[in-house]
């Protein structure tokens, strides 16, 4: 588990936007079938993604 939280506390914003769109288009993937994993999936996706963004408005807005 801290190989985990590491990997998003020490991974640059570009690594978390590509793994967050990579998650979203298995979710899109999967919409059909499986409705509720989608919904969770596109939910971990978006999390994801405002936290990486929260981290390039820190690196660009750091003083």
């Amino acid at each position: 588990m801290n190989k985990f939280l590491s990997f998003f506390k020490n991974a640059s914003p570009l690594i978390l936007i590509l793994v967050s769109v990579g998650i979203g288009i298995v979710a899109k993937i999967i919409e059909i079938k499986f409705k509720n994993i989608a919904m969770g999936l596109q939910l971990i996706t978006f999390i994801l993604f405002l936290y990486a963004l929260k981290r390039v408005g820190d690196k660009i807005f750091k003083k």
